[in-house]
């Protein structure tokens, strides 16, 4: 004999089921789902919110590349590129005058400034500030690397 929960007849039905206290019924000891071993029963249902997949969050998935050692050569890699995306913005609106890369910069500027604030307001903003600070680090130590070098005068 299997240790089974009885079929819920409103999710056989496809209907949602109730709430009580503003949980789901089928949660087990063990979290999502109602397996013993922990694992979701979510599987196949669809139509989810996506709230209950136990899947991480854009800054929590960020939050793991900065503490996991074995994850810095990938973050490396993005603050690299991310920080080349915002030197060669700094360099053109600098140094060349250009109006679309002056426009673009102000753009990224401000949404970074966004970032920013609703961090110090939401705990699940922190690790993208974190990001876009070390980005913009990045960025800054390039172009002037480049500035140093005289790269950005090349023509």
């Amino acid at each position: 004999m299997t240790n089974r929960a009885p079929i819920d007849p409103d999710r056989a039905r496809g209907e949602a089921p109730e709430r009580e206290h503003g949980e789901a019924r089928g949660i087990g000891p063990h979290g999502e789902g109602s397996g013993s071993d922990g694992r979701s029963g979510g599987g196949g249902h669809g139509g989810g919110s996506g709230e209950d997949d136990g899947l991480p969050g854009f800054d929590q998935l960020i939050g793991t590349f900065m503490q996991e050692p074995s994850l810095w050569p990938v973050l490396a890699v993005g603050l690299g590129s991310g920080g080349a995306f915002a030197a060669t913005l700094m360099i053109l609106a600098g140094v060349d005058r250009n109006p679309f890369a002056a426009a673009a910069l102000l753009l990224v500027l401000g949404m970074t400034i966004d970032v920013a604030l609703r961090a110090r307001k939401r705990p699940s903003y922190r690790n993208g500030a974190r990001l876009l600070a070390l980005i913009w680090l990045a960025g800054l130590v390039l172009s002037g690397v480049a500035l140093w070098s005289g790269i950005a005068y090349a023509r």
